[in-house]
């Protein structure tokens, strides 16, 4: 019933859904939160601390100093995904042309929690899509399709194990892939370099044809992504 008049009064109150999403989150899970709070600041003497609610509010995301990220599960214990997480990201940091950062499991009462460096700079949401020029969608899509190709293509023999047909090939748009591209590759704001690719809990073996549809606002840049992914498979 609680959780009802919470939802209830959020939705009357608070137009903005991510809005509305972080107040009841830290209302309905308060204890929680100030679990969480407390152990970030047991891991060093951090003073400012933010707080961010994750994607269908599956996690709750600390950023400390802007230093580094911690990442909390709301649903379970945290630990079968995110040991998968590591092992995905130590094996796929040899190979990605783009950076992605060193991921540290720690444990809070039995519950794993992520920590990451902070990696400062902009995601592709937060560029306004009337703003992007053609010189800065090549840019984006020069790196990113790369990125793609060289990832999409590797088999590597460590992780066969988490594909759901260990013997399955990649080909063109059906491999490895990160899966949610679109808020998790972080950009110089001032010269669109890619700096690094984040969070890849949702990583798989997969067909990827979808994410580069799926985004209305950024279909350009994800279509010039797409071109220069195909490109570089008729190579």
């Amino acid at each position: 019933m609680r959780k009802r008049i919470l939802k209830f009064l959020c939705r009357l109150f608070i137009p903005n859904k991510n809005a509305r999403n972080r107040v009841y989150f830290s209302l309905y899970y308060w204890k929680y939160v100030r679990k969480c709070i407390k152990f970030v600041k047991s891991q060093g003497d951090f003073r400012n601390i933010k707080k961010i609610i994750g994607h269908g509010l599956r996690n709750l995301v600390i950023i400390a100093d802007d230093k580094y990220v911690f990442k909390f599960p709301r649903k379970d214990n945290g630990w079968d995904k995110a040991v998968r997480e590591q092992r995905i990201t130590d094996v796929f940091r040899k190979i990605s042309p783009i950076a992605i950062p060193d991921m540290e499991i720690l444990d809070m009462d039995g519950v794993a929690v992520r920590k990451y460096p902070f990696i400062s700079g902009i995601s592709l949401e937060q560029l306004d899509p009337k703003k992007i020029s053609g010189d800065i969608t090549k840019k984006i899509a020069k790196q990113l399709g790369n990125f793609f190709y060289v990832i999409g293509y590797s088999d590597p023999k460590e992780l066969r194990d988490l594909k759901a047909n260990p013997k399955d090939k990649p080909a063109i748009l059906y491999g490895w892939c990160q899966n949610d591209i679109k808020y998790n590759f972080i950009m110089n704001p001032k010269t669109f370099d890619i700096i690094a690719i984040i969070d890849w809990e949702e990583a798989g073996f997969n067909n990827f044809a979808h994410l580069f549809t799926y985004e209305k606002d950024y279909r350009s840049v994800l279509t010039a992504v797409l071109c220069e992914y195909l490109r570089l498979c008729d190579k």
